[in-house]
């Protein structure tokens, strides 16, 4: 009897060693499964951090830049950089010594945000143009802070004869604070926090504490990432004064190497901001009745616009002695901590496409009126203030018209190279 019951605990002990085996292997399997799906699942973002500009292209990437809108064959809006980062399209003509290069930099707009990246106005004009290559260093976000870094860091690696410059969108954008306002400090300051970032992402561990506290402290966690500004005296990530300066140092860099410059000037859809400017044009006028109405309907319609609308209904409500709702309307809240871009728009594209033209005549660049053009027809915008394919096609046009006399000027055609 005792070895009986010797073998069945024997039995008993050896199943249930055997079952926790199996099901620690089960468990393992699961978890190397879980990691190994969690590590090839997501792609890389199109751009990478860096100190000096903020972000840049992500050498080697291809595939789709997320938030675009693909109208149909997603195939058409891949985009493919280099080793360096510029466009594949582009990558010979970096090298060829037979035409004359023209370099582009700006922001979405320049980038082609939305449409193909042959179909962007800087690879029409390319194709335009039998005696020029066009580069196109145009990054989505960038504001003329990060132009002219973009320009210092890359003129010597494309020499060009010629560079288109166009920034204005992001430059108006709201931030929380000083600190958040374009500069090297900022960007280094954002580089270093995101050096770990895929680290953190795909340890389960970080993810498991950072879950609990936003569990057990969801109050704290929410007053810790926002902050709450004015509309009337609040910060954009590039003030006038500095968007001045920062087309100026452009400008000045160009004609130190006696290459000319071509700004080329976009405006926000007027289909998008109808109101905002209707009531700024009665506000202007004294009539402040008017103004209010219009004023409040583009801050109704909750659009990228609708900040500014505070903004200047404020201003209308101050006048007319409503101090206290004219606060309440110009309160905005912003998160501290997740806004490298900006919020949206806090000024308007005409204040600075002004500044773009005075400087433009004192530094003798030519000016493209690209915005003027699209004010006739919306339908040539894609959105907010981004030109569709036909809207590409025109601002080409445009500049093809206006590169004529400046490529073919005898003090360009003696530029050396240093291939």
């Amino acid at each position: 009897m005792p070895h009986r019951r010797s073998i069945v605990s024997t039995t008993l002990i050896t199943v249930a060693i055997t079952l926790a085996i199996l099901l620690s292997l089960e468990g393992l399997s699961r978890i190397l499964l879980t990691v190994r799906a969690d590590l090839s699942s997501q792609e890389p973002d199109w751009y990478q951090y860096a100190s000096d500009i903020g972000w840049e292209r992500r050498p080697y990437f291809k595939g789709l830049v997320g938030g675009e809108r693909h109208s149909h064959d997603s195939s058409r809006y891949l985009r493919q950089f280099d080793a360096q980062g510029f466009f594949s399209e582009d990558t010979q003509q970096i090298h060829d010594t037979a035409h004359k290069r023209i370099l582009a930099i700006g922001d979405s707009n320049t980038f082609g945000w939305g449409v193909p990246t042959r179909s962007a106005f800087p690879e029409v004009l390319d194709d335009l143009r039998e005696d020029a290559d066009v580069i196109n260093l145009g990054v989505s976000g960038y504001t003329s802070f990060q132009g002219y870094e973009t320009l210092a860091k890359y003129f010597s690696t494309v020499q060009p004869d010629l560079v288109i410059a166009s920034f204005s969108f992001n430059d108006r954008r709201v931030v929380p604070s000083e600190e958040a306002i374009d500069s090297r400090e900022k960007f280094n300051r954002e580089a270093l926090s995101h050096q770990f970032d895929l680290v953190r992402e795909k340890l389960y561990l970080f993810r498991v504490v950072q879950s609990l506290v936003s569990i057990l402290r969801p109050d704290k966690h929410r007053a810790d990432s926002l902050v709450q500004v004015d509309a009337r005296n609040a910060k954009t990530r590039v003030s006038p004064e500095q968007y001045r300066q920062n087309l100026e140092r452009i400008a000045r860099f160009c004609r130190e190497r006696q290459v000319p410059l071509v700004f080329v000037l976009f405006q926000d859809n007027p289909a998008h901001s109808e109101h905002l400017r209707a009531g700024i044009t009665h506000m202007n006028n004294g009539q402040y009745e008017q103004a209010e109405a219009e004023l409040r309907v583009a801050v109704n319609l909750d659009n990228w616009f609708s900040e500014l609308g505070r903004k200047y209904l404020a201003l209308v409500l101050d006048h007319r002695g409503a101090s206290e709702e004219a606060k309440s309307v110009a309160t905005l809240t912003l998160p501290v901590g997740k806004l490298m871009h900006g919020g949206r728009p806090l000024r308007l594209d005409s204040e600075y496409n002004e500044i773009v033209r005075i400087v433009g005549r004192e530094h003798g660049a030519t000016i493209v009126e690209a915005g003027q053009a699209f004010a006739q027809d919306a339908s040539l915008y894609l959105d907010l203030a981004h030109p569709d394919e036909r809207g590409h096609r025109l601002v080409a046009t445009m500049l093809n018209h206006a590169l004529d006399g400046l490529l073919h000027n005898p003090q360009v055609a003696a530029q050396p190279r240093a291939d």
